[in-house]
């Protein structure tokens, strides 16, 4: 602990800044392709109503991050913030497995 104390207003304000950043950071990262299609999460790129990230998607963000397994959770953590924000009727647990449960894999997909 730091001593300070930080209000809880503050740190949603701070984590909504980082949500922001993940999604305005996707175009760069997959190449403006495979990016999602918002509200919906699904790729634009792929069959229509393909569930993003998408197995391209998958790819490129594995070959961004390289070995690098937390930061690509973290990253994809904070897109999966976005997405429940989106999609509120979805099960939080099935996105949660669509979202982070492939970046555990250091294996090719």
């Amino acid at each position: 602990m730091t001593g300070r104390s930080v209000s809880y207003r503050a740190a949603m304000a701070t984590e909504a800044v980082r949500i922001g950043r993940a999604v305005d950071a996707l175009p760069a990262r997959l190449g403006d392709q495979h990016v999602p299609l918002r509200p919906a999460w699904t790729c634009g790129s792929c069959e229509p109503d393909t569930p993003w990230p998408c197995a391209p998607a998958r790819v490129r963000l594995g070959e961004h991050y390289g070995r690098d397994r937390v930061a690509l959770s973290m990253f994809v953590g904070a897109l999966l913030t976005a997405a429940l924000d989106d999609l509120p009727a979805a099960d939080p647990g099935r996105l949660t497995v669509r979202f982070t449960a492939w970046t555990r894999c250091a294996c090719k997909q």
